[in-house]
């Protein structure tokens, strides 16, 4: 009785270890993630909250226990949205991006509230943004 106890132990252990692996180095943002994924971008890039009515959002994370990364893509309906963004963000708004065949890219070194920064890509009414921390 003992063996087997000490055999189911370790196995819901080894099952637990591999759960909490699993969640920390997924790239999937599972849905209870999402806001906090964007607050948490927002934040790192200072950057203002994001356009209203944006569509194909797309969030991705990466990294481990020690290191975080969250790429946010979407797309919005008119320019002014992009343009009135950048304005109302204060790390996009006095920083001059670099065109690179008609992208804009804006990199924010260092990041807020300790990330390491990224890059906002901008191009027609896509926007890509970057951010890490480690």
């Amino acid at each position: 009785m003992k063996l087997f106890k000490t055999i189911f132990l370790t196995l819901v252990t080894c099952f637990a270890c591999l759960i909490l692996f699993f969640f920390i180095s997924n790239s999937y943002v599972l849905p209870w993630e999402k806001e906090e994924a964007i607050e948490t971008t927002i934040k790192w890039g200072g950057l203002n909250e994001l356009p209203k009515d944006i569509k194909n959002l797309k969030i991705d994370k990466r990294g481990s226990i020690f290191t975080r990364q969250f790429i946010i893509e979407f797309e919005v309906n008119h320019l002014e949205q992009i343009n009135y963004w950048i304005h109302k963000s204060k790390r996009l708004k006095d920083n001059t991006p670099t065109i690179d065949k008609g992208k804009k890219i804006f990199l924010i070194y260092p990041g807020e509230q300790g990330a390491n920064g990224g890059k906002v890509e901008i191009h027609d009414k896509e926007v890509k943004i970057n951010m890490s921390w480690s």
